[in-house]
């Protein structure tokens, strides 16, 4: 990425990274959602993580809480500001990104030192070839294929305010454009859906070119959102894996 490193907040000030779960935690997972989602989709996961280990997500804008700012529509400007909120509170980091959010996870890490970079539902970005932004019925199908939140695409009102966010998301994730650089140093993790017919499995493998360190390729039973139904088990591997990492499991 290019750019200082580490951007202002908007002027509204609101942060970009929100803890989930009470306690301290002197390590920190951040998790970051597929094109459209919300933080709030790993709730689930403050429950299995030991302590220790704080979840943190990230709230985007023109979703939740933020409904009414404008979407970011530019890649570079969301990982400068989220690269910055992670710099003001140094600790060690994992990041755990699904679909357009994996990409996001690898610039990130690419920007801010992690200990291990889970990319979940994503191909390896040196084999994307950017694609012109999608139409909102492309987009609506695809969510429909996907079985996400039917009840939202039922409601003519409340798509109307969530479309901005959908729409910046998926531009920003097909017009994705792989830049060349040094490889990441950390365990790199490819995880994915057995039955996923966008990212197949034998798509993860090229994760391994990303990282001058180990490259685990990792399945769960389900398609490409997958991950509703392992919140439990995926949540708990990720954390066993980070701990690995600081030596905190032997």
């Amino acid at each position: 990425m290019d750019g200082p490193a580490a951007a202002q907040r908007p002027v509204t000030g609101t942060p970009w990274l929100r803890r989930l779960g009470p306690g301290p935690a002197q390590d920190r997972l951040v998790c970051l959602p597929y094109a459209g989602g919300t933080g709030s989709a790993y709730r689930d996961w403050a429950r299995w993580l030991p302590d220790g280990l704080g979840l943190w997500v990230a709230d985007l804008p023109a979703r939740e809480h933020r409904m009414l700012e404008e979407p970011v529509t530019d890649l570079d400007e969301l990982i400068e500001v989220l690269a910055g909120e992670l710099s003001e509170s140094p600790r060690p980091t994992s990041l755990f990104g699904h679909s357009f959010g994996a990409l996001v996870a690898f610039e990130l890490a690419r920007r801010f030192p992690v200990r291990c970079l889970f990319v979940s539902g994503m191909a390896a970005p040196q084999t994307l070839v950017p694609r012109p932004a999608p139409a909102d019925a492309e987009i609506l199908a695809d969510l429909r294929a996907l079985g996400v939140a039917p009840e939202l695409l039922a409601d003519p009102d409340l798509l109307e305010l969530v479309l901005p966010g959908i729409r910046a998301d998926y531009a920003m994730a097909q017009g994705y454009r792989y830049r060349h650089g040094a490889p990441l140093t950390v365990p790199v993790y490819a995880l994915g859906g057995t039955a996923d017919a966008q990212v197949p499995a034998s798509q993860l493998s090229g994760w391994a070119e990303q990282t001058t360190g180990p490259c685990e390729v990792r399945t769960w039973a389900g398609g490409h959102l997958y991950l509703r139904d392992h919140a439990a088990g995926l949540s708990r591997f990720v954390a066993e894996r980070h701990l690995s990492s600081t030596g905190a499991l032997s």
